[in-house]
């Protein structure tokens, strides 16, 4: 199993428990400038102590359990605007967003979240017309900034 969705297997409920929903877990680098980052969300939004919270939370955890061999920096942070959209929960918190959604065949369109199903997505797009995608045929959502 992939290192990032055992550490969200492991420590989702805990980072629930202390207020928090655990959004994504990357983990990026090489040999000795690895970064493991925890983006978090709340309601209410995310300071500096709710991270330094977390991060000393996962910090003690993360010792115990010793399933990281590499060296590594751990960092909790918000999720910023430009990171992906990677699960239904965020999706829907998003739901009033305009979204831009890559298509692994390459097709790009713009659109609204109106529907999240089990094996599937239906967006309205800006035309007003509806369009259902499988969540297999996703590459990657984004929301779209407009300035």
């Amino acid at each position: 199993m992939d290192l990032t969705k055992r550490l969200k297997e492991i420590f989702e409920a805990d980072i629930e428990n202390l207020g928090y929903e655990l959004v994504d877990i990357e983990f990026k680098g090489q040999k000795n400038n690895k970064i493991l980052t925890f983006f978090i969300y709340n309601k209410d939004g995310i300071t500096i102590e709710d991270c330094e919270k977390v991060s000393a939370f996962l910090d003690e955890k993360l010792d115990e359990i010793d399933i990281i061999k590499d060296s590594y920096y751990l960092e909790v942070s918000s999720q910023d605007l430009s990171r992906p959209i990677k699960t239904d929960r965020d999706l829907e918190r998003n739901k009033d967003e305009l979204l831009k959604i890559k298509l692994k065949d390459g097709e790009i369109f713009l659109g609204k979240i109106i529907n999240i199903g089990e094996d599937f997505y239906e967006f309205i797009l800006e035309d007003e017309n509806t369009k259902n995608i499988k969540k297999e045929d996703v590459k990657e959502i984004y929301i779209e900034i407009v300035f």
